[in-house]
């Protein structure tokens, strides 16, 4: 439990530090600001929201933007529950960081969108209610023996039809990597001796942004998938969509190879992963080489584009083994 600082407060501090009192006219009083305290819940806590409990579990994530937990609604919906931390920002900081991901998290739904189920403020503290999925694409790739050449057109399947969505609307995701790629087993509730559906769904829109507002230098990218073009955009081109293309381009890259690979400023800027590609004996390493261009122009231009080539070998494969 830790007090949210004032705008003018040093990171450092923990008390609130309330806003000077003005001048009132004779006879008024000036109120307080009220202190707000971030109270994040604890394993078997209930919390509610418009007259729903909530059954807070285990911490499942945790990173720089919030912790994510297990929850269950009274509806017996199995949920996570993002709580947005605060990292030395104001209240009002914080606030429209959870407002901006809950705004991306409603304009794009899609089936390959997590879904959110709620979002609502308790005790000072943020949350966003979202459907929970069984694990992340990071966990197949460490899967002993896997063989992630038969997984990758289902994968890029979802991941591209999703992309396809985002830029559609407008925005760049940006965040793309295995571990914001989930697996949501879907269940029959009334057949629940079946196995269920397995689909990929792309998650965290919490750095997600209007293309047309894309800063071309210092734009917020993780540095192990940073494209060429963050890096050096005068000499490889705009900031823009093309980054979610060369993210799903590292994720193929990833599956053909069975395991997560990681790259270094040098590498990206020497093209290392396209090399990797085109070195690679799999029928889809054309098109993930071509995704994987450091220069924009040449790139893979949009998510349908990459998909016809994945859609396309995938057939010719299909059709070699009949």
């Amino acid at each position: 439990m830790s007090q949210f600082p004032q705008q003018n407060q040093s990171p450092h501090q923990n008390e609130w530090i309330a806003p000077p009192l003005q001048a009132a006219p004779l006879g008024l009083t000036v109120q307080q600001a009220p202190v707000r305290t971030f109270v994040p819940p604890t394993e078997g806590e209930r919390i509610w929201s418009n007259n729903i409990t909530y059954f807070i579990g285990r911490i499942i994530d945790s990173g720089a933007f919030g912790t994510v937990y297990e929850c269950v609604d009274e509806w017996g919906n199995e949920l996570a529950a993002k709580v947005i931390s605060p990292q030395s920002q104001t209240y009002e900081q914080v606030r429209a960081i959870w407002h901006a991901e809950l705004m991306s998290l409603l304009y794009l739904r899609h089936p390959n969108i997590t879904y959110v189920h709620a979002a609502f403020e308790f005790r000072d503290t943020f949350y966003i209610v979202m459907e929970r999925c069984a694990m992340t694409l990071s966990a197949i790739l460490l899967a002993p023996g896997l063989n992630g050449e038969l997984w990758l057109p289902h994968v890029a399947r979802h991941v591209l039809h999703a992309l396809h969505f985002i830029h559609g609307s407008g925005y760049v995701h940006k965040d793309l990597h295995a571990g914001n790629i989930l697996v949501s087993h879907q269940r029959d509730a009334m057949a629940p001796w079946k196995d269920p559906v397995w689909q990929f769904k792309v998650a965290d829109l919490g750095i997600s942004n209007l293309e047309g507002n894309i800063r071309q230098s210092g734009s917020i990218v993780a540095q192990w998938i940073m494209p060429p073009e963050c890096l050096n955009h005068s000499e490889f081109g705009a900031v823009g969509r093309h980054v979610d293309i060369y993210h799903v381009g590292l994720l193929l890259l990833n599956l053909i190879h069975n395991k997560e690979l990681h790259f270094g400023r040098q590498d990206i800027l020497d093209g290392v992963p396209r090399q990797l590609a085109e070195a690679h004996s799999s029928p889809y390493a054309p098109a993930i080489a071509r995704a994987l261009r450091r220069h924009v122009s040449s790139r893979t231009q949009s998510a349908i584009e990459l998909w016809r080539e994945v859609s396309a070998t995938a057939a010719s494969l299909r059709s070699q083994q009949t």
